[in-house]
């Protein structure tokens, strides 16, 4: 700090000349020396940069094309078991905590209107170090609207989704209900979008879906790369499907099966973080 002092108090340390000091200049010097502790506060402000924010995981990039994706490499036993949200009925919030509990990282497809009136939730979703990704906006078949309708929708998904969440849904897409074609697949990739499709339908969304069959159709059908879709928000969910997913999860560990989210399954990189 000597050398510090010596230039606060208007030495020339490089030729050892005192220096004439004006009025102004001379009192912000003393005020320097003589509160050393505030000083050396104001220049660690100052100076140092600022504290690193809690790094987000490094997400592997999924490569855009409108090759559609539905499953992974066969021969790595990874599966990705993906929520969909967009159906309207009540959400089944315990199937964040089942996720939690069980320490599984996943991905979710959301809608853009579903996200708009549940803004909480996807907040939560994306807190909790889920994937997001696209399940469109609001049309229910892209297949029946103009390019223009198409590309439109999956902006405005991403818009409104992404405002809320933090992260765009880019480059993962999901069609709405499957609906989806060649000239549908080509405008997604032209915006920066891979669609994704599922090995196996847990069939969780019909009106009669039951924990028991739920979960016999998934243990039962699930293999090494397989997306298998769930919902988040169908008519089942909160009250009956919800209950069955730690069954689900500790019967696929039980298989030998990792359960990864759509970027990690297509690439076979597991996400990272800078964080040790």
């Amino acid at each position: 700090m000597a050398g510090f002092f010596s230039l606060a108090q208007g030495n020339d340390t490089k030729s050892g000349e005192n220096l004439t000091v004006r009025p102004a200049k001379r009192k912000r010097m003393q005020m320097l020396v003589r509160y050393p502790v505030l000083t050396l506060i104001v220049l660690v402000v100052v100076i140092l940069p600022p504290a690193t924010v809690a790094s987000q995981p490094t997400r592997p990039i999924v490569p855009v094309s409108p090759d559609e994706v539905v499953r992974g490499d066969p021969s790595r036993p990874w599966v990705s078991l993906v929520f969909n949200a967009g159906a309207g009925y009540r959400p089944g919030e315990a199937i964040l905590d089942t996720l939690r509990e069980k320490d599984v990282r996943t991905t979710f497809f959301l809608m853009g209107w579903w996200a708009e009136r549940q803004p909480e939730l996807v907040t939560r979703i994306a807190a909790e170090g889920h994937e997001i990704a696209s399940h469109g906006h609001e049309v229910f078949d892209l297949t029946s609207v103009s390019d223009a309708a198409v590309i439109a929708d999956l902006e405005r998904a991403d818009a409104v989704i992404s405002s809320i969440s933090g992260q765009s849904t880019r480059p993962l897409w999901s069609p709405s209900a499957g609906y989806r074609d060649a000239r549908v697949r080509g405008l997604a990739a032209s915006i920066g979008y891979r669609p994704i499709y599922w090995t196996l339908d847990s069939g969780d969304w019909t009106t009669d879906a039951s924990p028991d069959r739920v979960r016999s159709r998934v243990l039962g059908n699930a293999a090494n790369g397989s997306i298998i879709v769930m919902h988040f928000d169908s008519p089942r969910t909160a009250d009956a499907i919800a209950s069955v997913l730690p069954g689900i999860i500790d019967g696929l560990r039980a298989q030998g099966l990792r359960l990864v989210t759509v970027s990690e399954l297509v690439t076979g990189e597991l996400i990272s973080s800078v964080d040790p």
